[in-house]
């Protein structure tokens, strides 16, 4: 992947107070999908599985294949379809995770997408659900 590239793609860097653990546990276990992006979450949360996420209310789903699940630095999605926005079929979902920091990039999430601003709204949202249940245990994950 081109540098340029990298510096385009939606990411963040959050401050996470909690363990490298506890940060994983909330990217790579499906019991901390669903307590900060929605309840919906099923699948095999390990490298080589399948992820499915559907929203309450909502009629779409995404589908996202395990890249890699190391404990506890790293988690990597694959998306294999977004039936809301099929833009992302083909982006990659990146969680590294550092000490009391959290690096979150949507490789192929890009400004010029019709979906961007939605999807950097939303991003922003989760990520702070996400720190909150690395911290407190209790996300805000999506309700209808």
């Amino acid at each position: 992947m081109e540098a340029a590239a990298l510096e385009i793609d939606y990411g963040r860097r959050v401050d996470v107070r909690a363990s490298r653990n506890r940060i994983f546990d909330a990217v790579g276990t499906l019991d901390g999908l669903r307590g900060w992006w929605t309840p919906l979450a099923v699948g095999a949360a390990e490298a080589g599985g399948e992820l499915c996420f559907a929203f309450v209310g909502l009629d779409e789903h995404i589908v996202m294949q395990v890249a890699e699940a190391t404990r506890p630095s790293t988690v990597r999605w694959k998306c294999i379809t977004h039936t809301g926005h099929p833009e992302w079929q083909g982006t990659t979902i990146a969680f590294d995770i550092g000490e009391r920091a959290l690096f979150f990039r949507h490789v192929g999430l890009l400004p010029e997408l019709a979906c961007y601003g939605a999807c950097e709204l939303g991003w922003d949202r989760y990520l702070a659900s996400l720190v909150a249940y690395a911290e407190t245990g209790a996300g805000a994950p999506f309700r209808a």
